[in-house]
C-alpha cells in the first residue's frame, strides 16, 4: 500500500517527458502530423516556386543568366535575415504563433510579387517571401517534435520530412495547370500586365493561407508553455492529448505537477494547484547568463570548434549544389527545348547547350524570346515533375534503413554518390540523359541534410546542438545563395567551372565525413 502511494507520488510530480508520456501517443499526433506534413508541404512549394518562374518571367523582366541567379538568390537572404527573427519570436511569443504569422507573411509577399510590375519590386517581394517561410520552415519540427515522447520522436519526423517531397511534386502541377494556360494572361493595361506565371506566384501563395486553418484548432507547444511560466496552460494542453487519445476524462490524467530541465545544472519544479495558481522556482537571471556562455565556450573549444567547422562546410557545400541545381532544373530543361528545336538531331550537353543559346545569332535569339512569351515546352513540367517523383523512394529508403547502415557510414555513401552524378552532368549528351542524371542527382542530394542533421545530434552535446545546427544551416543558407550568384554569373559562358564545384564540394564533403566520429545516443553527454 505504501508503495503504491510512492508510485503516484512519482507520476504526480514528474518531468516533462514523463507527463508527456502518459498524455499518450495515438490519434493526437497523427492528427498533427498531417498538419504538420502539410505546413511543411507548403513551405517546400513557396521556396521552390521561382525555379518555374525563371523560364517564364525571362522575357517580361528581360532577365539575363545574372539576373536570374540573383533572383534565386534573393528569398535566400531573406531567409537568413528572417530565421534569427522567428526564432526569437517563437522564443517571446510561442512557436505556434510565430509558424503563423510566418506564414501570412508569406502569403502576402506572394500576392504582392504577382502583381508589381519592375523587376526590383519583385526582388523585394520576394525577399520578404524568404523572411517569411523561413519561419514556418524552421520552426515546424520542434513545434511537432514538443509533442512526441523521445520513443516515437525520431520516426514520426522523418515521416514529416516526407512532405517535403510531396510539395516538389505538387509545384509542377500547379505550374502546369496555370502557366501554359492563355486563358490566365489577361491584359489589363499598357503599364500593367498579369500574364500567366503571374498568376502561377499567386496561386502558390494560397496553401499558406490554407494551412493556418489546419494548425488554429491545434494548441500551443506545452514545452513552450512550461518554460514561458505557464504551467496551468501546459497542463491542459497535455491532459486534452491524453482525452483525445485515451478517450478517457481529463481528470483521470495522472500528473499534477511537473518537474522541467532547467537552463542550468538544476531543475526547476512547476505546478499548479486545485485553484489554478502556478509556482515555479526559477533559475536567476545571473544563473541563466552564466549556462548561457558556459554552452557557447564549449562549442568554441576542441574537439567540438573542429566538428562544428566541419559541419559547416558538409552544409555550405551540399546546399551550394542541391539548392542551385534544384531551382535551375526546369531552366535547364527549357534550354535543351529550345537547342533541340534550334538544332535538331544535334546531341549536346548541358554547358554545350547554354553556350550555344547565349551566343546564337540576334534574330535566332529574337524568335526564341517569342517562342518563350507564349509558353514553356510541356516537356519541362514533366521533366521537373519525374525529379520530384525520383526523391521519393529516398525519402522512404532513408527513413526505414537509416539506424541499420549508420548515420555516419550513410552520410560518406549519399555526398560522394551526389559528387559523381554532379560531374556526370558534364558527361550527358542529350535531354533524356540529363533527365536520368538529374534524377539520381536529386533522390540522393535531397535526403542528405536530413542525415547530417542527425549525425549533428549525435556528435555534439544537448546543451550545444541546437547552437550547432543553428550555425550549419546558417552556413548551409550562405552556401545557396553562393551557389545560385555563382551559377547565374557562369552557366552561359563558363558553365563546367560551376559543375565541377558541385561535384568537388559533395565529394571532398564526403571524404572528410569519415573522419566524424562515431556516437550513440547513450554515450552523448548530458
Amino acid at each position: 500500500m505504501e508503495e503504491q502511494a510512492e508510485s503516484k507520488e512519482r507520476v504526480q510530480r514528474a518531468p516533462f517527458e514523463t507527463a508527456l508520456h502518459h498524455a499518450g501517443y495515438g490519434c493526437f499526433q497523427w492528427l498533427l502530423l498531417m498538419s504538420c506534413g502539410a505546413i511543411y508541404a507548403v513551405c517546400a512549394l513557396s521556396t521552390t516556386t521561382l525555379s518555374f518562374v525563371l523560364p517564364a518571367a525571362e522575357n517580361d523582366f528581360n532577365l539575363t543568366s545574372s539576373d536570374k541567379g540573383r533572383l534565386t538568390a534573393t528569398p535566400l537572404i531573406g531567409m537568413c535575415v528572417g530565421s534569427y527573427f522567428w526564432g526569437n519570436l517563437a522564443d517571446a511569443r510561442g512557436r505556434k504563433m510565430a509558424i503563423i504569422g510566418a506564414l501570412l507573411l508569406d502569403a502576402t509577399a506572394a500576392f504582392l510579387s504577382s502583381v508589381v510590375q519592375t523587376f526590383s519590386a519583385f526582388l523585394a517581394c520576394r525577399f520578404f517571401s524568404g523572411f517569411g517561410i523561413i519561419g514556418a520552415t524552421g520552426l515546424i519540427f520542434p513545434y511537432f517534435g514538443d509533442f512526441l515522447s523521445l520513443r516515437h520522436r525520431d520516426v514520426m519526423l522523418c515521416r514529416l520530412e516526407v512532405f517535403w517531397t510531396f510539395g516538389t511534386i505538387l509545384l509542377p502541377g500547379i505550374a502546369f495547370l496555370i502557366i501554359p494556360d492563355p486563358r490566365f494572361n489577361w491584359a489589363i493595361g499598357p503599364p500593367f500586365s498579369y500574364t500567366s506565371w503571374r498568376v502561377f506566384v499567386a496561386a502558390c501563395g494560397i496553401p499558406s493561407l490554407l494551412v493556418v486553418l489546419l494548425l488554429i484548432p491545434f494548441p500551443e507547444s506545452p514545452r513552450y508553455l512550461l518554460y514561458a511560466n505557464k504551467a496551468e496552460q501546459a497542463l491542459q494542453v497535455l491532459q486534452r492529448i491524453f482525452v483525445v487519445n485515451t478517450k478517457l476524462h481529463e481528470k483521470d490524467f495522472p500528473v499534477e505537477s511537473m518537474i522541467s530541465a532547467g537552463e542550468g545544472e538544476e531543475e526547476e519544479v512547476v505546478s499548479a494547484d486545485t485553484n489554478g495558481n502556478e509556482t515555479k522556482t526559477s533559475l536567476t537571471w545571473g544563473q541563466r547568463w552564466q549556462a548561457f556562455w558556459v554552452r557557447k565556450k564549449m562549442l568554441i573549444t576542441p574537439p567540438y570548434i573542429g566538428l562544428l567547422v566541419l559541419c559547416c562546410f558538409v552544409d555550405f557545400g551540399l546546399m551550394f549544389s542541391y539548392y542551385t541545381l534544384m531551382m535551375w532544373f526546369p531552366d535547364l530543361f527549357e534550354r535543351f527545348s529550345q537547342f533541340s528545336s534550334l538544332y535538331p538531331d544535334t546531341s549536346a550537353g548541358v554547358c554545350e547547350v547554354s553556350f550555344a543559346l547565349a551566343n546564337h545569332t540576334s534574330d535566332v535569339t529574337s524568335s526564341v524570346a517569342i517562342h518563350k512569351a507564349a509558353s514553356i515546352d510541356d516537356r519541362v513540367y514533366i521533366h521537373t515533375l519525374v525529379v520530384a517523383l525520383s526523391c521519393v523512394p529516398t525519402a522512404l529508403w532513408v527513413g526505414l534503413t537509416i539506424n541499420i547502415v549508420g548515420k555516419k557510414l550513410m552520410l560518406v555513401i549519399m555526398l560522394i554518390s551526389s559528387g559523381l552524378a554532379a560531374l556526370g552532368l558534364n558527361l550527358v549528351r542529350s535531354s533524356l540523359e540529363n533527365l536520368i542524371l538529374s534524377c539520381v542527382f536529386e533522390a540522393i542530394v535531397s535526403c542528405t541534410e536530413a542525415v547530417l542533421f542527425c549525425v549533428i545530434c549525435e556528435i555534439f552535446p544537448t546543451k550545444v546542438a541546437a547552437t550547432a545546427m543553428a550555425v550549419t544551416v546558417m552556413c548551409g543558407r550562405i552556401g545557396a545563395i553562393v551557389g545560385n550568384v555563382v551559377f547565374g554569373a557562369l552557366v552561359d559562358e563558363h558553365c563546367v567551372v560551376p559543375i565541377y564545384m558541385f561535384g568537388t564540394f559533395l565529394i571532398t564533403s564526403g571524404l572528410l565525413c569519415i573522419i566524424l566520429p562515431k556516437s550513440t545516443r547513450p554515450e552523448r553527454h548530458p
